[in-house]
C-alpha cells in the first residue's frame, strides 16, 4: 500500500462525509433563516474546520488505540494504521498536530465572528481530540462516545455553525441538530456492538460493553427511529421525512440479524442514513 493511500485509509472518509452531512445542515437552516447575513465563507471555514478536527479525532484514535493494544489481531473492523504498520507512530503524532493546527487557523475567524463562547468551544473540542481515545480516562473507554458524538455532531456542529451565520440561538433549531446527532449516536453504537470481545479483552468499557449486545441493539433501534418521532414538534419539517421510515425500520430489523463482521454493512449503511437525513432534509428545505 502506498503512502497516500495509508493516509486516505486513517482519515475514515467515511466519518468525513457523516462530518460534512451535518455542517451542511447546519448551514442550510441558517440560509433559511437569515438569507441576507449568508455568509458563503463562513460556511466553507465552517466545514474544513469540522474536517480538520474530524481527521485529528480518526488519527488520533488510531494512535491511541494501537498503542493501548486495543487493535489486536481480532479486530473486526477496518484496518489500523498503526496496528498494520502502515504508519509509524511518530508520523500519526505530526499529522494530529497539522490538523489541530489546521483547525485553529480555520477556526480563528469563527472565533472572532462567534466571540468568546467560541474560544471555550474550540478549547474542548481541541481538548476532545486527546481525551476521546486517550489520556488516563479515555471518553470512548468509559461509555461516553455516544454523548460526545451526539454533543460533536449534532448540537456543536449544527447549532454552532448555525449561530455563527445567523447570531440567533433558538430551540427550533436543537430539533434537527438532535435527529441528525442521535442517527450519529446509532453509528458509534453500531461500531462498539462490533467490537464488544476485542473491546472487552483490552478493557475498554464501552456503552456496549456495560449494557451487552442485546440491549445495545435496543438502544440502536431506539435512536435510529428517535429522529422521525421529533418530527412532531419540528418547525422546519412535516410528514416528507418520513419517506426514509422504511428504510430506518429495515435497519432496525437488520441489526438482530448481523453479528461480527457483518455488522460493518450495518455500520456503512447507518453512516448512509445520516447522509439521506441530512440530504433530504436540506432539499426539502431550499425547495420549500
Amino acid at each position: 500500500m502506498t503512502t497516500l493511500s495509508s493516509w486516505f485509509l486513517v482519515t475514515r472518509p467515511k466519518t468525513l462525509l457523516v462530518a460534512l452531512a451535518v455542517i451542511f445542515l447546519g448551514q442550510t437552516l441558517a440560509w433559511v433563516d437569515s438569507p441576507v447575513k449568508f455568509s458563503f465563507y463562513i460556511a466553507v471555514l465552517c466545514m474544513v474546520c469540522c474536517m480538520a478536527l474530524q481527521i485529528a479525532v480518526n488519527l488520533s484514535n488510531d494512535y491511541f488505540d494501537g498503542k493501548s493494544g486495543v487493535d489486536g489481531e481480532d479486530r473486526l473492523g477496518p484496518d489500523r494504521a498503526l496496528q498494520k504498520g502502515l504508519i509509524s507512530a511518530a508520523h500519526l503524532r505530526f499529522g494530529i498536530i497539522a490538523m489541530c493546527l489546521l483547525a485553529i487557523v480555520s477556526g480563528s475567524y469563527l472565533i472572532y465572528v462567534g466571540g468568546w463562547p467560541y474560544v471555550v468551544l474550540g478549547i474542548l473540542s481541541l481538548v476532545g481530540v486527546y481525551i476521546y481515545s486517550g489520556g488516563p480516562r479515555p471518553l470512548a473507554s468509559h461509555g461516553l462516545g455516544e454523548v460526545a458524538v451526539f454533543l460533536y455532531f449534532g448540537w456543536l456542529a449544527v447549532v454552532g455553525s448555525y449561530y455563527l451565520q445567523t447570531q440567533v440561538l433558538t430551540f427550533d433549531v436543537f430539533i434537527p441538530a438532535s435527529q441528525v446527532g442521535f442517527v450519529v449516536v446509532a453509528i458509534m453504537l453500531v461500531n462498539n456492538i462490533r467490537d464488544v470481545v476485542s473491546d472487552c479483552r483490552a478493557q475498554k468499557f464501552t456503552l456496549a460493553t456495560r449494557l451487552g449486545v442485546k440491549a445495545s441493539k435496543h438502544l440502536y433501534c431506539f435512536t435510529v427511529l428517535l429522529p422521525s418521532v421529533l418530527l412532531v414538534i419540528d418547525r422546519y419539517q412535516g410528514l416528507l421525512m418520513l419517506l426514509l421510515l422504511p428504510v430506518q425500520l429495515a435497519l432496525c430489523i437488520a441489526i438482530y440479524q448481523r453479528d461480527g463482521k457483518q455488522l460493518n454493512a450495518q455500520l456503512a449503511q447507518t453512516s448512509m442514513l445520516v447522509l439521506l437525513w441530512s440530504a433530504l432534509y436540506s432539499v426539502a428545505l431550499i425547495v420549500r
